[in-house]
């Protein structure tokens, strides 16, 4: 039993300093990104890279820790030599994917993924660019890579002895199993909700730094299970027909605008993004009377500039925030955010806002890396991040991390402080399920729909006390907060999931920069939010949001299109039509002329998610 626990450890840690060691050369391959680093910046690309590293070594053991338990069972004599096999063969593949991956960042500042693929029938045109030079050089450093590490595989086991023994007693076969079981941790990166990807090593606004954090070899197998992104699933008519239809109902841009606030200086603008607030639980946007769960968001309808008719892009949090934040469509099966190559190339509005010389900032109470909202946050241009770990674990709920209100608490604290002018986000999260707040029940009821109304009435009251707050400060008068849903939800009566209400949110503004309350009936998208608000600031974006339109300019016409899991909801002022692309049917229709309306949602769909697999 020694030995066998000797090997597993000692073939364990051969693979991490493999990779410890590959990421160094990568680090010194580029050496031109290299200088642009500050010194303390480099250890922390090992650390923040570790867990890839951790969870790619707890990957290759799998096989290995499987062959002695099924040689334990059938007294199989021959299986270490498989194994000696099958290091040889990873080695071989993996050091190739290492300096490919090394001489290909220098040309798409992106670490290797499957995109090479896309060319593999064209091997000539793949080649076309790199020099008989550029070829022997890699080969031969792949070379000398694979047979150093070829010789520390063989000396280490050798030096140390660990050839495992075959046969084992019963209490140590369940011993070795549940060791083999416990290699869920490192490979999901830990016990927290969210488990690993590519955006968990991103750590810093210096790209070079987040991407050299990354382990090449656990990217190309996230990347291997992300295939559905490498073509279009949308396509239902010509790239150009898709295109026109496009331009007829988002052509038209205007940078005239209705000015509905106003300011001497440039205004600080808080972002408040209320975890699953959908339209239902507002009576002015339609919502149920009696539900009664938002009072405070209803007394400050009264003094804001309030949108009743908002449309959510999809069903999830990460889908809502790509939108709100960077005016990027979402799509059925495929979430953009943890893309984290993709998302640094879409434009955001802390990323305008910092040219402009606004402080930036990210709160989220739960964990940062859950579906790669670190790296998103970083990409988009916020230079702080405050999260579940910025915090004590007593004010953690069940299950997602901080309460609202200690985050709300924070947020306040350090606006006093923050350079200005600032832009400050806050994802709230606690009227999520399991709906885990720190207060007396208000809403009872024990069945799901009662618990989420509690939860919603406990941040409601928390934004209440902020917003009541913050109106005792000196900035507050020229400060604007913009509080959006980032999704609805399958409550309250909403049952499919192509359902208008589970899209249907509000948006409300408010703060010292209103000129005076204002009702927006306009059906608007969240993708609206970016260019609305930088028009309202003065501020033209130097990167165009393709997908986004100002909701105050004369001729805006409002349309939104939702994603849910297998196809879309079209809204229009007029109109409403939701359609499945799994069995190509209307599931939705209603209003004036929906299926023009529905030609519209597809050619969007097509069209964005073209641009999507663009975005390198």
């Amino acid at each position: 039993m020694k030995k066998n626990l000797i090997f597993i450890l000692s073939y364990f840690l051969f693979w991490l300093l493999y990779f410890l060691f590959v990421k160094s050369f990568f680090i010194l391959f580029n050496l031109s990104h290299l200088k642009q680093l500050s010194i303390s910046l480099i250890p922390q690309i090992f650390w923040y890279g570790l867990r890839l590293d951790l969870s790619a070594s707890a990957y290759v053991l799998i096989v290995p820790f499987l062959l002695l338990l099924i040689s334990n069972v059938f007294n199989f004599s021959w299986w270490y030599k498989v194994i000696k096999v099958y290091t040889y063969i990873l080695l071989a593949i993996f050091t190739f994917l290492v300096i490919v991956d090394a001489e290909l960042y220098a040309y798409w500042g992106f670490r290797l993924d499957l995109t090479p693929l896309q060319y593999i029938d064209t091997p000539g045109a793949m080649l076309a660019s790199a020099t008989g030079w550029t070829i022997i050089r890699q080969l031969l450093l792949g070379i000398i890579i694979f047979l150093l590490f070829s010789l520390i595989y063989r000396r280490i086991f050798s030096f140390l002895s660990v050839k495992p023994t075959v046969r084992l007693n019963f209490p140590s076969f369940i011993i070795l199993l549940i060791i083999f079981a416990s290699l869920i941790i490192p490979i999901r990166g830990g016990l927290g909700l969210a488990p690993l990807n590519t955006g968990s090593a991103y750590f810093s606004n210096n790209a070079f730094a987040n991407h050299a954090a990354i382990n090449v070899v656990w990217n190309v197998g996230f990347a291997f299970l992300q295939t559905e992104t490498r073509k279009n699933p949308y396509r239902m008519m010509s790239t150009s027909e898709a295109e026109n239809i496009i331009n007829q109902y988002l052509g038209i841009k205007s940078d005239s605008t209705q000015q509905l606030i106003r300011y001497e200086k440039s205004p600080n603008v808080i972002l408040i993004v209320l975890e699953s607030f959908m339209a239902k639980l507002l009576p002015e946007a339609g919502g149920d009377l009696s539900l009664n769960a938002t009072p405070q968001l209803r007394y400050l309808i009264k003094e804001g500039i309030f949108f009743p008719n908002v449309y959510s892009t999809g069903t999830r949090s990460d889908k809502g925030l790509i939108s709100i934040i960077c005016g990027f469509p979402a799509f059925p099966n495929v979430l953009v955010m943890r893309f984290p190559d993709k998302t640094e190339k879409l434009p955001a509005i802390a990323k305008d806002l910092r040219k402009e010389g606004y402080s930036t900032a990210y709160y989220y109470g739960g964990d940062i890396d859950f579906v790669s909202m670190r790296s998103f946050a970083k990409n988009a241009g916020y230079n702080k991040i405050v999260s579940m770990s910025d915090f004590p674990s007593s004010t953690y709920n069940a299950k997602w991390g901080v309460h609202d209100h200690v985050v709300f608490e924070r947020l306040l604290s350090d606006i006093d402080t923050a350079s200005k002018p600032f832009f400050y986000t806050f994802f709230t999260l606690s009227s999520h399920e399991p709906f885990d707040v720190p207060m007396k029940t208000v809403i009872e009821g024990n069945d799901d729909d009662h618990r989420f109304l509690n939860s919603v009435y406990y941040t409601d009251s928390c934004l209440g006390s902020f917003i009541e707050k913050a109106k005792q400060k000196p900035w507050w008068n020229n400060t604007l907060v913009v509080l959006i849903a980032d999704h609805g939800v399958l409550r309250l009566g909403v049952h499919d999931a192509f359902d208008p209400e589970r899209f249907h949110i509000p948006m409300l503004w408010l703060g010292g920069v209103v000129q005076q309350p204002a009702v927006v009936k306009s059906v608007v998208s969240q993708t609206d939010v970016p260019y609305t608000l930088l028009m309202q600031l003065g501020i033209y974006p130097q990167k165009p949001y393709c997908y986004s339109r100002n909701v105050l300019s004369p001729n805006y016409k409002g349309y939104a299109v939702g994603a849910f899991n297998s196809g879309i909801v079209v809204f229009s002022d007029s109109a409403t039509v939701a359609f499945d692309y799994t069995d190509q049917k209307i599931k939705l229709e209603k209003g004036s002329q929906p299926q023009f309306l529905l030609q519209f949602g597809k050619a969007y769909l097509q069209k964005s998610y073209d641009d999507f697999l663009q975005l390198k």
